[in-house]
C-alpha cells in the first residue's frame, strides 16, 4: 500500500516536520533506525542540518539584519521564528514574510525599533528582485497622451515595484549594509524597483509617496494628484510622472475609452 495512503500518514508527517525544526520538540513517534537501534543521534544530526538550512535561507533574504544583530544572535532569532512560522514545503524561497513582523513584536530587540522596517525593507528587495518580467513605457510613449486623457487615466505599474513607508531613516542603513553609527526617528519613503537586471531603492518625499501608492491602489492621475496635493500643495504630479516613466516604473497607461489597447 502506498505510504499516504495508510490512516493517520498526513498526522505523523506534520509531527515529524515539525519536530524537525523545534529543537525543543520530543522526537516523533513510531520513528525507528537500522537493525532497531536508537534513533535520537540520527534525528539530531537530520534536525541539526534542516535548522541551518531554514537560517541560511533567511540570511540570504535578510544579511543587513543579519549583520546588525551577528551572526549567531541572528540565528538564534531564526529558531524563535521557526517556533511560530515553519515553512509549508521544501522551497524555502516562499517563506519568511512574517519575519520583520516578529522582529517588531519581539521583547529583546525593543530598543531597535528600527530594525523591522530594515528587514521590510530586504523584504521589499528580495520581493522586487523575484518579480515578474514587464517592459516598461518610455517617454515617447507618454508623450502620446494629450494631458486631459493623463488626467483621467490609470496606471499599470512595473509588477516588481514596492512601497515602504517607515519611522526611521533605514534606507541609508540598507545601503550601507548595516554599517551606520545611528538611525534617526524620521518617517521615510521608499520605492523598490526593478524594471531590468538591478533593483533600485529610491528614497521619496511624503507627497511622491502619497501619489504612487494612490497609483498603484489603481487611482486615476489625477485623483494620485490630489492625495499627494494634500501633504504639498506645490505637487507637481506631471513631472512626477515622467520621473516615474524615466525609473521604468510605468507599464501602461491605461486611458478610457481606448478599449483593450493601453500604451
Amino acid at each position: 500500500m502506498r505510504p499516504d495512503l495508510v490512516p493517520g500518514h498526513a498526522a505523523r508527517q506534520s509531527a515529524f516536520a515539525a519536530a524537525l525544526l523545534d529543537g525543543g520538540a520530543a522526537l516523533p513517534e513510531g520513528l525507528v533506525a537500522p537493525g532497531g537501534g536508537p534513533v535520537a543521534r540520527r534525528f539530531a544530526v537530520h534536525r541539526a542540518t534542516a535548522t541551518l538550512g531554514t537560517i541560511a535561507a533567511l540570511a540570504t533574504r535578510h544579511p543587513v539584519l543579519e549583520r546588525l544583530l551577528g551572526v549567531e544572535t541572528f540565528a538564534d532569532l531564526v529558531r524563535a521564528f521557526l517556533r511560530v512560522d515553519r515553512p509549508r514545503t521544501a522551497l524555502l524561497l516562499d517563506w519568511g514574510d512574517g519575519l520583520p513582523d516578529f522582529v517588531a513584536a519581539h521583547p529583546d530587540l525593543a530598543d531597535w525599533p528600527w530594525l523591522a522596517d530594515v528587514a521590510r525593507l530586504e523584504r521589499a528587495w528580495y520581493a522586487a528582485h523575484h518579480a515578474g518580467e514587464a517592459d516598461a513605457m518610455r517617454l515617447a510613449d507618454l508623450a502620446r497622451h494629450a494631458a486631459e486623457d493623463l488626467a483621467l487615466a490609470r496606471l499599470r505599474l512595473h509588477p516588481s515595484l514596492r512601497l515602504l513607508a517607515s519611522a526611521w531613516t533605514v534606507v541609508p542603513v540598507w545601503v550601507a549594509n548595516g554599517e551606520v553609527a545611528d538611525v534617526a526617528a524620521e518617517a521615510e519613503w521608499a520605492m523598490v524597483l526593478r524594471p531590468d537586471a538591478d533593483v533600485g531603492v529610491h528614497r521619496l518625499d511624503a507627497s511622491a509617496f502619497a501619489f504612487v501608492s494612490a497609483l498603484a491602489e489603481g487611482e486615476t492621475v489625477s485623483a494620485a494628484a490630489v492625495a499627494a496635493g494634500r501633504l504639498d500643495a506645490a505637487f507637481d504630479a506631471g513631472a512626477h510622472l515622467v520621473d516615474l516613466v524615466r525609473l521604468g516604473a510605468v507599464v501602461a497607461v491605461e486611458v478610457p475609452g481606448d478599449g483593450e489597447n493601453p500604451t
